[in-house]
């Protein structure tokens, strides 16, 4: 059973990052002032796993269109990233979700909405149609969306990174930002990324770990959110990014 924070004495966040055998699930207790990472094999896994978080902020699209028209909170983060625009990805058409194949995807998109849909974007179908199964508005007000470069951005007070996330540089700069605005939480370097929770990358993890942040900034009131007043979808899901 899904069920969201139950008031735990042991309060606690969790930010979700995809990566290649399903989820890193970064559990955040601001009591304790330490992060403990876990791969999970599926969304509802890390529901079921974590189920007093008082928010579970997740990296992948909530609240998808149906009628070929773009998020607005996807441009939004586009426009805000400038030099690392190309990290947000279009969400997809709910309406081909469901194709297991990138040319029957691409070209079912292309009859409805006259384009075709990129590659990169496609691989994340699996992880988006998985969420967006389970979620509901209900499970919402405990499940947000987040993009950890727009997570970056708000951490560096409004301004893009200037290196690229996989990269020696760009890990250093993310990490400088998430020690701090996680006062007092070590923050793994490279070496200890590269080890911590594999499979998953050393970008991967800092992800995850702004996303935890986001969750800590929403379970205390202060979040703020891409669009100010977000449209719903035919779900009834807000399409959002909070950071």
């Amino acid at each position: 059973m899904v069920r969201g924070y139950t008031g735990s004495m042991a309060a606690y966040v969790v930010g979700v990052d995809g990566c290649s055998e399903g989820w890193l699930a970064m559990r955040y207790c601001p009591a304790e002032g330490k992060l403990a990472p876990r791969v999970v094999a599926t969304f509802e896994a890390i529901l079921a796993r974590y189920p007093d978080a008082r928010c579970v902020a997740i990296d992948i699209p909530i609240g998808l269109t149906e009628d070929c028209h773009p998020r607005i909170c996807d441009g939004l983060a586009r426009r805000y990233l400038g030099r690392r625009r190309n990290s947000v990805f279009p969400a997809p058409d709910r309406r081909i979700l469901t194709l297991r194949s990138y040319p029957e995807a691409s070209a079912t998109f292309r009859s409805l909405c006259g384009k075709g849909i990129p590659r990169q974007a496609f691989a994340l179908h699996s992880k988006i149609a998985e969420v967006d199964r389970l979620m509901s508005p209900q499970l919402q007000a405990w499940v947000v969306e987040v993009h950890p470069e727009v997570c970056f951005w708000a951490l560096a007070g409004g301004r893009p990174m200037d290196h690229y996330k996989k990269t020696p540089e760009g890990f250093q700069e993310r990490r400088q930002l998430l020690t701090i605005g996680l006062e007092g939480v070590p923050i793994p370097d490279w070496t200890e990324a590269s080890v911590l929770a594999r499979p998953a990358e050393p970008d991967d993890v800092l992800d995850a770990v702004a996303a935890a942040w986001t969750a800590f900034r929403v379970a205390e009131g202060h979040a703020e959110r891409l669009p100010a007043n977000p449209p719903t979808d035919a779900k009834g899901l807000r399409m959002e990014m909070v950071y």
